[in-house]
């Protein structure tokens, strides 16, 4: 993972974002999946093979990295009582 890739940043494909869960559960590739699918399998399924948990704990800081902070999510009162004129 200490290697730079030279590669535009874009999203998973459909295929691919299976691919990557197939992968990290090790389940087997579906070969109706694409090429790029299959690159994102092997990919993933050759790191975790030969030091699974320093890939994973290599994930875990970057997602980290990713989002320092937590979303702060506000709640509004589900209430619409109306105040009472006098």
């Amino acid at each position: 993972m200490s290697t730079e890739m030279n590669q535009t940043s874009r999203p998973l494909t459909h295929d691919e974002k299976k691919a990557a869960e197939a992968a990290f559960r090790g389940a087997p590739f579906n070969p109706k999946w694409s090429e790029a699918a299959r690159k994102v399998y092997q990919g993933i399924a050759g790191s975790l093979e030969s030091n699974p948990s320093e890939v994973l704990a290599q994930l875990a800081s970057e997602s980290q990295a990713m989002s320092p902070m937590a979303t702060v999510v506000e709640r509004k009162s589900n209430s619409r009582s109306k105040t009472k004129i006098q």
